[in-house]
């Protein structure tokens, strides 16, 4: 009964008539626009009106941080989420918010009345909440409903999930927020909240600690938020333009209803603006609309040149898609009257962080339903320019440079080692998996714009270095630090407003010169430096005794115009959509020509392509990482105690030291990546011929790589301090608000830096799925000429080695001796299959490396693996016979241990322990 009475009671009180129009909205100030909203700004009262004609209707809601905290993602500019809404009337005088399935696609026109109800049957709209109808217009019978409800209580755009990793323990608290803020126009009502945040201070991200280092008081925090309610445009003439795999376009994508004889079960329409000629019969003609961007007015005026450039760079390939003048930049004024946030504004933001975590932002709001582009920004941190004029960039984590380098999030699924490895320390086997549920959610497959937020730790590092290197090479002059920032700039610049166009990565666009043609400018300013800006390309730093050239690109390159040709380039008002499609297809019979060859984010997660990647330079990526290597080790050879600027300390040394052993580490990989690597291009199988979309790397190609890597990376040279220059890097020991306690151990870990990036690259080398491409290159190719597993094991013998056949006393430095175990690690464990659970055991990071890089390893690995050491143990043998009582305590102890543990592995392997 106590049930029933309470069912009845809620019942009643949700039957109550709503309270009198006239009463409630007197003394509210009016506003009709797109809806008709009364409001009382001081008071932060706000009631939209939703006519009975809005019902059922498409609206696209977005939410946007008007200013932020400074760090852990909470960046005044950042897109929240966006997506549509209906009001949809519901019974106890109610609306329903719901968020129409638009990843369906509507059944065809001439679908039967069961296809559409199948349609409607099998899949929901979403359902996310309902607003009480606090009254009715008796006029125009619309409904008014409690937007501070709405937003603040109810959480419509979905905050708490959107920031759940930047909020951390904090909660919303709606009793201490407020709607501040209101505009109405036409075709959008942009609202304005004060959102205030209570907590304890705790993060959700245990590996990267507490998210918020800034507040006044870790208690609480509060930021705007800025939401826009918008028509979505209605047959305005925009047509869908077809996405092709060859050319890089974000895409909408829509599920079709099962059709017998189709084969793919979606529609792909790709991202873009609307732009119409104003003469469509002309070649070429102004668009009747151009795309404006609007430059901040806080972006410094020192800067705003070089972002104009960055904008208006993209009228050329504009150009060759018939648009003349198709974008325009325009300059905020100080005093403007509307806000960068407001739907109606494309504006490039300069943002300040404590701690920056990206580079650039490009995001752009599409209608859901054509793929039309309706509003795009750009966010630019304004600490890119003091990185490059401090000539460093320190870590906050307490990790050496090799495994930070592995840190930045870029979907490298192979070389998660790092991550898991700090988890691992951080919190055991718990936090590995609490690490690994939180990357995993942090992918969202669902979500289109993915790479739009630029915000790759490598590309800081590269940058850095450069800038660092300029101060330090004798090619180099420090005075080309202008021009590096002012091209830097820009090129970043075009780079984000390429993604406000609608294209993603294109990690292919890199490829366009030949190293020799880097550094000449004659070729650069007239070809272009990268066929693509799309692409994460590294400074261009000049070899020694080579002219410095372009450091970034000063042109679009001939895929970003070819890909605007094929996004933007309408037919005459005449042509028939068949015309139209015929015209796209000779556009796209050129994808195989030089320079247009693309690839995007999800073909490099497995790098098995090593001409294809971030941070890679020329048509051929080794030579241009091999004299990277030599600049790293040049500008080592220099620092010293006076490469710090006045009123730094010896820290800032150490993070100088630290900056070029990432530099190097990044370069390493590239090297790597060569061995059992696989060319891949995006082809047509009608129009590719006898060209494959997968084709091996060249043996000799392979073996170049291995020999540089032998040379630069694993010899008993590769890596010589001066004992000066090692005793001069103690940490930093500030510990105040705004930077992390810095517990690094006080003198410098030369041994665990320098090991770390030689059992990374030999790890990298030897990764199981590596093995198992070698395995298979015979099969993959007709030439005789096959780089092997048994060539590689050989070669990287004979590198690490080296000593056993000397013909001299050996002599092995502690770091000798340290990758020796780590190359006896990884063979052992191939022998002795090891698994998972050895991995969390283990007691430092090369050991937990060695661990998982041969999981899985192809049975012929393994054999060759004790092949190999057997082998080792006949030449051990015969050196500690040889020279026995001759040798250091420490080289004669390390070989005898090397040959006990090889007997005692070959006797497990022999009975199967």
């Amino acid at each position: 009964m106590v049930i029933s009475l309470g069912w009845f009671s809620s019942r009643a009180i949700a039957t109550d008539e709503p309270a009198d129009f006239a009463t409630i909205t007197a003394p509210l100030e009016r506003q009709d626009g797109l809806f008709t909203v009364y409001s009382d700004a001081d008071a932060g009262k706000m009631y939209l009106a939703v006519s009975p004609a809005q019902l059922n209707q498409n609206f696209l809601l977005m939410a946007t941080l008007e200013s932020g905290v400074g760090e852990a993602g909470l960046f005044r500019g950042r897109p929240v989420n966006e997506f549509l809404i209906q009001f949809r009337p519901a019974p106890n005088d109610q609306l329903q918010i719901v968020v129409p399935n638009t990843y369906l696609q509507s059944p065809r026109p001439e679908s039967s009345a069961r296809e559409r109800d199948l349609r409607q049957q099998s899949f929901s709209d979403s359902v996310i909440t309902v607003a009480k109808v606090v009254s009715v217009d008796p006029d125009s019978q619309a409904q008014l409903i409690d937007l501070s409800d709405l937003l603040l209580k109810r959480d419509l755009p979905d905050l708490a999930y959107a920031l759940q990793y930047s909020l951390g323990s904090y909660d919303l608290e709606d009793d201490l927020s407020q709607l501040n803020q209101l505009q109405v126009f036409p075709e959008n009502v942009e609202l304005g909240a004060r959102l205030a945040f209570t907590g304890n201070g705790k993060s959700s991200d245990f590996l990267f600690g507490p998210p918020l280092r800034n507040l006044a008081d870790r208690r609480g925090f509060s930021f705007e938020v800025r939401y826009s309610l918008s028509a979505l445009p209605y047959s305005n003439g925009y047509r869908p333009r077809v996405a092709d795999e060859r050319v890089g376009y974000f895409p909408t994508v829509f599920r079709l209803p099962p059709l017998a004889g189709r084969t793919d079960g979606f529609d792909r329409y790709i991202n873009r603006w609307y732009l119409k000629k104003q003469n469509p019969e002309a070649e070429l003609s102004s668009p009747v609309e151009p795309i404006v961007f609007w430059l901040e007015n806080t972006v410094p005026e020192e800067y705003r040149d070089d972002l104009r450039a960055g904008v208006l760079m993209w009228n050329e390939a504009f150009e060759q898609a018939g648009f003349q003048n198709a974008i325009e930049v325009r300059q905020m004024p100080d005093n403007a009257a509307w806000d960068p946030s407001d739907v109606r504004y494309n504006v490039v933001r300069w943002i300040d962080t404590l701690r920056p975590s990206f580079v650039g932002y490009g995001p752009s709001r599409v209608n859901p339903l054509t793929g039309e582009i309706l509003d795009a920004d750009v966010m630019l941190d304004a600490n890119v320019v003091s990185w490059l004029q401090q000539r460093f960039q320190s870590s906050g984590l307490d990790l050496s440079p090799a495994i930070a380098t592995y840190l930045d999030g870029c979907g490298q699924a192979t070389q998660d080692w790092a991550v898991q490895w700090a988890a691992l320390q951080s919190g055991g086997q718990a936090g590995l998996a609490a690490l690994q549920q939180q990357l995993s959610s942090r992918t969202d497959a669902n979500e289109p714009h993915g790479d739009h937020l630029c915000r790759d730790y490598q590309g800081e590092q590269q940058t850095a270095f450069a800038a660092m290197a300029m101060a330090t090479l004798p090619n180099l002059a420090d005075a080309q630090l202008d021009t590096f920032i002012h091209q830097y700039l820009v090129s970043l610049t075009a780079h984000e407003i390429g993604h406000g166009l609608g294209l993603r990565h294109n990690f292919a666009g890199s490829q366009l010169l030949a190293p020799e043609e880097l550094n000449d400018t004659a070729v650069t300013r007239s070809r272009g430096l990268v066929s693509s800006v799309m692409d994460y390309y590294p400074p261009n730093l000049a070899p020694a005794g080579v002219e410095q050239g372009d450091f970034f690109p000063t042109q679009l390159g001939p895929y970003d115009r070819w890909a605007i040709e094929y996004g933007y380039k309408e037919g005459p008002a005449s042509v028939l959509p068949s015309q139209e499609q015929q015209m796209l297809r000779q556009i796209l019979a050129r994808s195989e020509e030089p320079g247009l060859a693309y690839a995007t984010d999800e073909d490099i997660f497995d790098y098995i392509d090593p001409e294809v990647g971030a941070w890679d330079l020329s048509s051929d990526p080794l030579q241009f990482a091999t004299w990277q290597l030599d600049n790293a080790q040049a500008v080592w050879q220099r620092l010293d105690r006076l490469s710090v600027n006045r009123g730094e300390g010896y820290g800032s040394l150490r993070r100088r030291v630290d900056l070029v052993f990432r530099y190097f580490s990044m370069n390493t990989a590239t090297l790597t990546n060569y061995i059992g690597g696989q060319r891949y291009r995006r082809l047509d199988p009608w129009t590719s011929r006898d060209v494959t979309p997968l084709a091996p790397i060249p043996a000799d190609k392979q073996r170049q790589a291995l020999a540089v890597l032998n040379e630069k990376v694993f010899a008993s040279d590769a890596f010589e301090f001066s004992p000066q220059l090692i005793n001069q890097l103690p940490p930093d020991r500030w510990w105040h608000w705004g930077i992390a306690f810095n517990g690094f151990q006080l003198d410098y870990p030369i041994y665990e830096r320098v090991l770390d990036i030689q059992s990374l690259a030999l790890s990298n080398v030897m990764l199981s799925g590596r093995l198992a491409r070698l395995r298979d290159l015979s099969l993959r190719t007709d030439e005789t000429d096959v780089f092997t597993i048994a060539e590689l094991f050989d070669g990287l013998y004979q590198g690490i080695w080296t000593e056993l056949s000397a013909g001299a006393t050996p002599n092995l430095t502690s770091l000798r001796r340290g990758l020796q175990r780590h190359h006896l690690n990884l063979l052992t464990n191939l022998v002795l299959r090891r698994n998972f659970d050895d991995a969390l055991n283990a007691q430092s990071f090369p050991e937990f490396m060695a661990v998982l890089t041969t999981l899985g390893a192809p049975d012929d690995a393994r054999v060759l693996a004790r092949y190999q050491l057997q082998q080792m143990g006949d030449d051990i043998e015969a050196v500690l016979n040889r020279y026995s009582g001759d040798m250091a305590i420490t080289t004669q102890a390390h070989l005898e241990a090397v040959l006990d543990r090889i007997d005692r592995v070959l006797e497990a392997s022999v009975f199967g322990v």
